[in-house]
């Protein structure tokens, strides 16, 4: 495992949707399918690989979302799978199983 990886998955957090909230208003949250995992969006994100990116993106795998989905989560109490990669957190929702939103 590369040293970048390690350091991620150390990294990787649960979190309480509130606790979320803020970032995600401000733009911050990237919802992350479960068919991938948070360190390797992770160490994409920190290698700037465009391609990869690209390729999650088209196929909804990753997003930002919505100002009313963000209201909407706070009604749950969903837990969420977190980790901060600056200046974004990518976050899993554990009820999440769809790789298309």
């Amino acid at each position: 495992m590369s040293e970048l990886r390690e350091q991620l998955q150390q990294m990787v957090d649960e979190a309480q949707w509130p606790d979320l909230t803020i970032h995600a208003l401000n733009g911050r949250v990237i919802m992350v399918s479960r068919a991938l995992k948070l360190v390797e969006v992770g160490e994409a994100l920190v290698g700037d690989d465009t391609a990869r990116f690209t390729v999650w993106l088209e196929r909804g795998m990753l997003y930002k979302p919505t100002e009313a989905e963000i209201h909407e989560r706070n009604r749950t109490a969903h837990r969420y799978e977190a980790l901060i990669v600056r200046p974004f957190v990518l976050v899993h929702d554990h009820g999440l199983e769809s790789a298309v939103l």
